[in-house]
């Protein structure tokens, strides 16, 4: 079925993007139907970042995305709870995002922690009737559902490529 690793990764990907982004879509509509499209894309966005050839990769990406998405959104809820949105401020989260991730040793973290801060801290600044923590929680899960949406695909294609092997 699969001719080489490049349809291989298309067809993953493919359907990643369809599963994350109906996932994510519906699950931040039945909470705030004004970020559902971000919902979506977040959702795709993270099981996306997760996809990486070999399966095995692909579970441990997921599990840094989740822990890395995480501190970005605790951090970014925290911020936005106390504080409005300013570019200081919200500079002053991002490096405090960062340098959390190497007192924790865990570097890995600092641009997914980084990234997540931004996206929760700006649709904050977009959208102004979602609380912080309602936020901050929608994108977490987001987060987690793209990364088991990429999860999911990546155990079904270990699946199929043994009945194509049995051949």
């Amino acid at each position: 079925m699969f001719k080489s690793h490049i349809v291989r990764a298309a067809i993953e990907t493919f359907f990643v993007a369809i599963i994350a982004y109906v996932a994510g879509y519906n699950f931040s509509s039945i909470f705030h139907v004004g970020t559902a499209e971000v919902g979506g894309l977040w959702s795709v966005i993270s099981g996306v970042f997760v996809m990486t050839e070999g399966e095995l990769l692909t579970f441990k990406s997921a599990k840094l995305r989740v822990r890395a998405s995480f501190v970005g959104c605790l951090i970014a809820a925290l911020y936005l709870y106390f504080f409005t949105f300013g570019v200081i401020g919200f500079a002053i989260s991002v490096a405090i995002g960062v340098y959390l991730c190497h007192v924790l040793n865990i570097p890995d973290h600092v641009k997914t922690t980084s990234i997540t801060i931004s996206v929760v801290v700006i649709i904050s600044a977009l959208v102004s009737d979602i609380g912080p923590i309602e936020n901050a929680s929608l994108r977490f899960v987001e987060s987690i559902i793209g990364s088991l949406s990429a999860v999911l695909v990546a155990v079904v294609s270990i699946y199929v490529l043994k009945l194509e092997k049995k051949k």
